[in-house]
């Protein structure tokens, strides 16, 4: 025959506790269910394993030599166990992780350090795109979390929201209206930065410009939101981005705020996969950073 370990884990307790009334509140079992299951293993080895004669139940001759290999057989199975977890871990592809450009380049840097902290030898890669073609990447399985500013749709994908950033207009740090409350007409003789074409804070900035009927402005087209910064930085004109794309040269005085009235709407992280398949332990773990980062202030 095979013992049954969770039988024999409900055994060794009992012993260790002096009871089945002890051992079952710890188990957060019946007292009854502890009981038949040291029954059956008794059945199942056809010998009696606890003498329950006395006013405290004690192991019999045979319950003494089961306990005394159970401890082993016990500590086996729990290395078996965490043996098969780490080997699975190991034997994963790489993590490919989708990402759009302002969240790669300004959220997902500090995620991946800590990824790298608590797993030294994990393999992971970037991709970074559109929105939409990363949307694509997760259809075709190429990436298995993307992160973005959108949801996903329901019904296919998965999506969790995980962070929140204001989006600021910033100039040169000796602009006249630095820091300042503006309105839109203060802005009427700007030349105004967009991001490449398919950026949401290209889409964001050109709807913005529509509602402040400032459609005719001067505009430069730019790539990146590194590419914002530094045409701001030398004057070349203002941009929007996000608080956490430029919180280090808000902080040492390189660029500076526009304060617009009414700001613009925030923009926020979400996490997608797809419901096609489960995702794998390194994409629970990227999540899992990805929420504990995302909790940390902006600025902190």
């Amino acid at each position: 025959m095979r013992l049954n370990l969770n039988q024999l884990a409900i055994f060794a307790k009992v012993i260790e506790c002096g009871g089945f009334s002890a051992a079952s509140q710890v188990l957060f079992l019946s007292q009854s269910s502890v009981s038949k299951q040291v029954q059956n293993l008794e059945i199942a080895l056809r010998t009696q394993l606890i003498d329950r004669s006395g006013p405290k139940i004690r192991p019999t001759l045979a319950g003494e030599v089961l306990l005394a290999q159970s401890k082993e057989v016990l500590a086996l199975a729990d290395q078996a166990v965490t043996a098969v977890q780490a080997a699975a871990l190991l034997l994963e592809d790489p993590l490919v992780i989708g990402s759009t450009s302002t969240i790669s380049g300004h959220f997902l840097p500090s995620v991946l350090l800590e990824l790298r902290q608590r797993v030294p030898d994990v393999e992971f890669s970037l991709v970074v795109d559109s929105a939409d073609r990363l949307t694509d990447a997760l259809e075709e399985g190429r990436i298995g979390v993307a992160l973005s500013g959108n949801p996903l749709p329901p019904g296919r994908y998965r999506s969790e929201r995980l962070a929140g950033d204001d989006m600021l207009l910033v100039c040169p740090a000796d602009h006249p209206l630095a820091g300042q409350g503006v309105t839109p007409a203060d802005l009427s003789d700007e030349t105004f930065l967009l991001r490449e074409t398919g950026s949401r804070t290209r889409r964001q900035l050109t709807d913005l410009l529509h509602g402040w009927e400032l459609s005719g402005a001067r505009r430069l087209d730019l790539w990146g939101t590194e590419g914002i910064k530094e045409a701001a930085r030398i004057g070349l004109g203002v941009g929007l981005v996000a608080r956490r794309s430029v919180r280090l040269e808000l902080r040492h005085g390189v660029l500076a705020e526009l304060r617009i009235h009414p700001a613009p709407e925030r923009r926020t992280v979400t996490a997608g996969s797809t419901l096609a398949r489960p995702l794998t332990a390194y994409e629970h773990l990227l999540l899992l950073v990805l929420r504990e980062v995302a909790r940390v202030p902006v600025g902190a």
